[in-house]
């Protein structure tokens, strides 16, 4: 217990204010965005009377506008500050969707889901990438700051998502805009003055970076990241499609399946200090991805040799652990060797390939279970799983020559 009290109040002291407002400003945003994931297949499919074929479709263009969405939002991060673009991106989010609201024509909200999905893309890197320039001596710490923050909002938008739809699929989309709104204001209120300070250092760095003609990106680091890092993540993401649709298939009620997404989300904060122990005392960030890679290969190895409940809810706290140590130290990683003046830019390629993992991973996973059952998606993973363990170990071993 006092051990508690001290690191609380370590935490309380040792993070910048403007880190607790982002986390608040990642609340507010994923909660928003998570009242509409539950739901919006379901919304397409039932009131506007179209297939799941359809429905897949739908979300497929989604996700690609979110795709494109990501590396907008570091892209006009890094030429016009974080106050504009937010300020913008929330004014349009908060509009396009309550339109849904007042029409069912399916065109539109095609149209509603393309243009929604970019704009709300479009938060992620540029919260990321101000907690990179906000508090650049946090290191790691700064983005597993708001990776927790974020798994709270997924918690909560989830579980109010499912209540508002059972009264009226309306109260969502009206849920999200409120969620916009609340975070517009804190945008243009408590976090106004030191986004527009960070603003003014950002645009210095820039010119004083343009005299120079261009800062060097290094490409090749970068792009051994973000392809372990794809590469991760469609692995993950066979959690939410193959082997929830094993599960059912087998006799496992939804509910034991949303168990496990439930001990996922607990677990991201009350292992919070034993993430904090490991990272203390094994601070490369490429070691980090290793340790939660071999965690997340752990986790479908289990998966492989036996099917019962228990050993899929053991599976998920392996991944769970794996994902709080690999999640957060990429972009950390991305923002140690990104010039200030790109660091929008470079941490929205991270979210699209978070994106482009998520889009991925289905699609493959998919075309495996038809062939061969869960059973060989799961065999695959692990097989899989040692491409981002070589990438990290290489560039570690990059860092470190260049180091020496």
């Amino acid at each position: 217990m006092v051990r508690t009290e001290r690191l609380h109040r370590q935490l309380k002291s040792d993070i910048p204010m403007i880190i607790w407002l982002l986390g608040l400003g990642c609340l507010l945003n994923v909660g928003g965005l998570s009242l509409l994931w539950p739901v919006n297949a379901i919304y397409i499919h039932t009131n506007l009377h179209k297939s799941m074929a359809v429905a897949g479709v739908v979300l497929m263009v989604y996700s690609g506008t979110g795709l494109f969405g990501s590396f907008l939002g570091g892209w006009l991060y890094d030429r016009y500050g974080a106050i504009r673009v937010m300020v913008t991106t929330l004014v349009v989010s908060c509009f396009v969707i309550v339109i849904p609201a007042f029409t069912a024509n399916f065109a539109i909200y095609v149209g509603v889901m393309a243009l929604f999905g970019t704009a709300c893309a479009i938060p992620f890197p540029v919260l990321n990438a101000v907690a990179g320039h906000a508090w650049p001596g946090g290191g790691r710490r700064a983005f597993n700051f708001l990776y927790v923050a974020n798994n709270l909002g997924v918690a909560l938008g989830t579980a109010l998502g499912g209540l508002m739809a059972s009264h009226s699929f309306h109260a969502v989309f009206y849920g999200i805009a409120l969620g916009y709104a609340i975070l517009l204001l804190l945008v243009v209120t408590a976090l106004r003055a030191p986004l527009h300070q960070l603003q003014q250092v950002h645009q210095t760095a820039r010119k004083e970076a343009d005299s120079r003609l261009q800062e060097t990106i290094p490409w090749g680091g970068i792009g051994i990241l973000l392809a372990g890092y794809i590469t991760a993540w469609v692995v993950y993401v066979q959690w939410q499609s193959t082997v929830s649709v094993d599960m059912q298939a087998s006799g496992y009620p939804l509910s034991l399946y949303s168990l496990l997404w439930t001990i996922n989300g607990l677990l991201i904060f009350l292992a919070q200090p034993v993430v904090a122990f490991v990272t203390r005392r094994i601070s490369a960030l490429p070691m980090q991805m290793v340790g939660g890679t071999v965690l997340f290969a752990l986790s479908f190895t289990a998966m492989l040799f036996a099917h019962h409940y228990a050993v899929f809810v053991f599976a998920m706290v392996l991944t769970t652990l794996g994902e709080m140590f690999v999640w957060p130290a990429v972009p950390a990683a991305i923002a140690q060797i990104s010039p200030s003046s790109r660091l929008g830019t470079l941490q929205g390629l991270v979210s699209s390939a978070a994106t482009c993992g998520r889009m991925i991973g289905p699609v493959l996973g998919g075309i495996l279970y038809d062939e061969g059952g869960l059973h060989r998606i799961l065999l695959y993973a692990v097989l899989t799983l040692a491409l981002p363990v070589i990438l990290f170990l290489f560039y570690q071993r990059q860092t470190n020559s260049h180091r020496s």
